[in-house]
């Protein structure tokens, strides 16, 4: 069985319901810290949070492993293991609804980053997690009025809202940990700062140094930017520019792959503003050419096939 499969077998209509809140920080350097504090629902509420893991995992077709480049669609989700992930140390705040963790005053949910629905049943939890919109951001309180239509009347409502959508970034189980919003899964565990430091290592090996002339310009280029960054952390773990023979048919092919890239008399990159995406794209292996139509293309997540 998959870890999908599992969780369908979970048995939400049957599962007793605690809904959870959660700020973060986020040391540098250091695993982000989660507070939780546990909100008293209504049984419609309970109702609605089940129905919204229901629907999330009847829509849910499929399920592939995760990888930092690898994306998934509407009808799909990515599997990692806990512990590859900080998710235990949100699991490990949700201590049981005890009084001291209840909330007791609105200010405690404002700008909380995310929250879990937390389900139970017999021994087994399941746990669901999705960030927070702008509702339940103090300046969102502070610059506008909520109103519902009524009779058709525009009629204003207490600011007190919080907006709890139809839909999940993630859940787990067990050790299975599945994603559906991989963008929001990363923010709330905190995934771009472990790339800026796999990135900071990185440039430090002499492995990675000695195939370039300079890696300045790479640095620059790579900056804050979360897409390039985990591009990097995915260069790292695939170790391409380790294996002589890769490098050596790099050298070789790459006016063949159509690939604008640099080399010095030694054989290493020299990058340029204008360059940096293609010598990211070859340490990837992401440039290949199609054996049936000769066609050059690059891809997204290279999976081999067995």
């Amino acid at each position: 069985m998959t870890a999908l499969d599992d969780i369908r077998a979970f048995g939400i209509a049957d599962s007793d319901v605690a809904l959870w809140t959660f700020k973060k920080q986020s040391p540098k350097g250091e695993p982000p810290q989660f507070n939780g504090h546990w909100v008293a629902t209504t049984d419609e509420m309970d109702s609605e949070l089940r129905g919204i893991v229901a629907r999330q995992l009847r829509d849910t077709l499929e399920e592939r492993e995760y990888g930092l480049l690898a994306e998934n669609n509407e009808s799909s989700v990515l599997r990692i293991t806990l512990e590859e992930t900080h998710a235990g140390l949100i699991e490990d705040e949700i201590v049981g609804e005890i009084y001291k963790r209840k909330v007791k005053d609105v200010k405690t949910l404002r700008n909380c980053s995310f929250y879990v629905i937390k389900l139970t049943n017999g021994e087994s939890v399941l746990y669901c997690a999705k960030k927070t919109d702008s509702s339940w951001r103090t300046k969102s309180a502070f610059n506008t009025i909520t109103a519902i239509f009524n009779e058709k009347h525009l009629d204003v409502v207490s600011d007190e809202d919080f907006k709890i959508h139809k839909s999940l970034d993630f859940f787990w189980m067990n050790e299975e940990v599945l994603v559906s919003e991989k963008s929001n899964f990363e923010s709330i565990l905190n995934y771009k700062e472990a790339h800026e430091k796999d990135y900071a290592e990185m440039i430090e090996e002499k492995e990675f140094l000695e195939v370039f002339s300079d890696v300045t310009v790479m640095t620059e280029f790579v900056g804050t930017n979360k897409i390039n960054l985990r591009r990097m952390s995915a260069i790292r773990q695939k170790k391409f520019y380790k294996n002589k023979s890769f490098m050596d048919n790099l050298r070789k092919n790459y006016k063949r792959f159509n690939l604008d890239i640099a080399f010095d008399k030694d054989g290493r990159f020299v990058p340029t503003p204008e360059n940096c995406r293609e010598i990211i794209s070859a340490l990837l292996d992401h440039r290949l050419i199609s054996g049936f139509s000769g066609n050059i293309y690059d891809v997204q997540d290279a999976t081999p096939v067995s």
